[in-house]
């Protein structure tokens, strides 16, 4: 969907390949699964959010999950994520 819209992507299939990943190079957004396995997507934001304190930049960190419900919303905005979208993305909100 992203590429498709001359985007490039980088893929992390946990928490610990996508602080690795930002160590190496620099994103726009993060599009973060929130139940990832090892680091799930709370304690990936959390520890993003930290280094960001010493480096005084801002990703933008967007949770992706199958919960949809405005407590889970709450706990991933609580968590420093930016935005919220449920599972399964749609192009025209995911875009929006």
């Amino acid at each position: 969907m992203f590429e498709k819209r001359g985007h490039k992507v980088e893929v992390a299939t946990n928490g610990k390949e996508a602080l690795l990943a930002l160590e190496k190079g620099e994103f726009d957004v993060i599009l973060m699964d929130v139940q990832m396995p090892g680091l799930d997507g709370l304690e990936t934001t959390a520890a993003i959010r930290e280094r960001e304190k010493s480096t005084g930049t801002h990703i933008p960190i967007v949770a992706l999950t199958a919960h949809a419900s405005e407590e889970y919303r709450r706990r991933c905005t609580d968590a420093g994520m930016d935005a919220y979208l449920a599972k399964p993305l749609r192009a025209k909100e995911t875009f929006e």
